[in-house]
Order: C-alpha cells, then structure tokens, then sequence
C-alpha cells in the first residue's frame, strides 16, 4: 500500500511533544520506536517507561535486563542506552521534568516495576494535566538504587569525565585525559569506555549535545548554539543532533522553547517531521500507555 505525504510525516521512530504550556508544567516528552536507543544523554533528569523487556546500559552500571512495564529513572548528563528484547511492542516513552529545587534530585540511576508507579508514569503521558510533582516524589522515594559496578582499573576515572563536563565550548584531545589519568591514550580510551560505555569523544559529543538541547530552549538560535557548544557551524550541530537523537535542533528547539518562543522559530516554515502536534498524539497513544 502507497502511503502518502500527510500520513509520512507522522511515522519518524522518534517524536518529541510538549504536552502543556512551559508555565504551565514544565515538561517535555520523547517517544521513540526504534529497537535500540541511544546511547542519550539529557540535560534534564529522565523518567523513561518501557513496556517490553529490554537490556539497559548505564554510565558506571553494568547492563541490566529489565523486564515488561519497567520505569527507569537517569540523573541530568548521564549516558544510557536501550535494546528492546521483543519485537511489536509500545514504543519506548521518556518525560523530561524541568529540575525544581522541590524535588530532591539523585545523581545516582534506579528503576521501579511497581505497578501503582508504572500506572502514574503511563498516566502523566496520557492525561498533561495530571499534577507530575507528587509522582516524581514517590518516585525517589520508592525506586531501587541501580548498583554501580566493580571498578576495573586502579585509576580513578571520575575527574576526567568531570573534566569533559567542564569543557564543553570545545573538543578535549584524548592526550590531555590520558594525562590527567597517567595512562597511554590507547589504555585511556579503553578505560574510560569500559566504565561509561563511550569513548571519550563520543561521551564528550553527547555532553555537548545535551548542553545544546538546554540551551535551545532558551530560544537561543541554532548558529549560536553551535558556537558556544564548539562545532565547526551550524550544519555541524545539526548532522550531530539529528544523528543522536533522531530531530533537527529547530524540531527540538519549536518543542522545548516557550510558546513564543515556539512561534516564533515555526513562521513562515513547515512543521518539523519529528515533531507531533500534543493534541494527536494523546489521542493516539492514549489507550497504548494505559493498557
């Protein structure tokens, strides 16, 4: 069957909503179908629900197989990734909450299978006006500490990925961490993956990558993002973003921005392919989450 324009626009793997006005709730939600995801990395802390088994990989953590209505809790700028087990199943849903000093935020991964919690999760993607502060609340409280691993290099490889997340303007030489670490680049690169499932380069560029998508919320233009996150130019960004996390820097900037803001970069231009109108995708993943 030939599919046509107006239905294509709708099907990218990855879609990004703002399901209220920012000064109504700030938060901001992304769905994706693909079979694996990421490795991600946000500016903001993430709650993300799936509703098939899967193998999750997070920084520091070994992989963990979670299984069918799992919500996963990532602290800000900490890199993760998903592999759904089963094929034909909901899509993978992530809510991004702006970071309020009412909530006690923990720098350290959890998740939760408990049914009450999974159903609030599922319930704030359906329904945006469902109060999300006494649900992120009980989520601290209630979900288990995902426990670190065994550390398998004497050197301590946290100030050099405290070191990228310092330098963010610009690229960091892998010389100057192997340095810092007393270790040969080639020792370094491999440490360094093996404890943050990245190389250097590639967890620096979702460092920076996050610092862009924070900062084009703030309806800061893509040009000038590009430059304070240190790509070559604008193009850059945009090949690097659209590559990560499966938008162009504007689609994300028209979702993540302020109404006006939101207006503003959308005149005069088509809607983005990624980004879904919050009206029409409530309507169609409404039953899907809740069931």
């Amino acid at each position: 069957m030939i599919t046509s324009t107006a239905q294509r626009q709708y099907t990218s793997p990855v879609i990004a909503w703002r399901p209220l006005p920012a000064d109504v709730s700030d938060l901001l939600c992304v769905e994706s179908s693909e079979h694996e995801i990421g490795p991600w990395m946000h500016a903001r802390p993430a709650i993300t629900l799936t509703r098939s088994r899967a193998i999750v990989r997070l920084e520091s953590r070994r992989s963990v197989q979670v299984e069918r209505d799992t919500v996963l809790l990532v602290p800000p700028l900490h890199a993760y990734s998903i592999r759904l087990v089963e094929e034909g199943t909901a899509p993978v849903v992530t809510l991004l909450p702006g970071l309020r000093p009412a909530v006690k935020q923990s720098n350290t991964p959890a998740l939760t299978t408990r049914a009450d919690l999974v159903a609030a999760v599922a319930q704030l993607v359906s329904d945006p006006a469902r109060e999300i502060l006494p649900v992120l609340e009980q989520l601290a409280m209630e979900s288990a500490v995902i426990a670190p691993k065994a550390i398998g290099i004497a050197t301590p490889l946290l100030p050099l990925r405290d070191y990228l997340r310092a330098h963010l303007s610009a690229p960091v030489p892998t010389a100057t961490l192997a340095e810092m670490a007393g270790l040969t680049e080639w020792h370094c690169i491999r440490a360094f993956h093996h404890e943050f499932g990245l190389p250097p380069h590639a967890y620096h560029m979702r460092l920076r990558l996050a610092e862009a998508s924070r900062l084009l919320a703030t309806g800061q233009s893509v040009s000038t993002v590009a430059y304070d996150c240190g790509f070559a130019d604008q193009s850059h960004l945009s090949r690097k973003f659209k590559e990560i996390y499966g938008m162009a820097p504007a689609g994300w900037a028209s979702v993540a921005g302020s109404d006006t803001q939101r207006i503003r970069s959308m005149r005069g231009q088509r809607a983005p392919l990624s980004v879904m109108r919050p009206e029409r995708l409530r309507r169609q993943h409404a039953e899907k989450w809740l069931s």
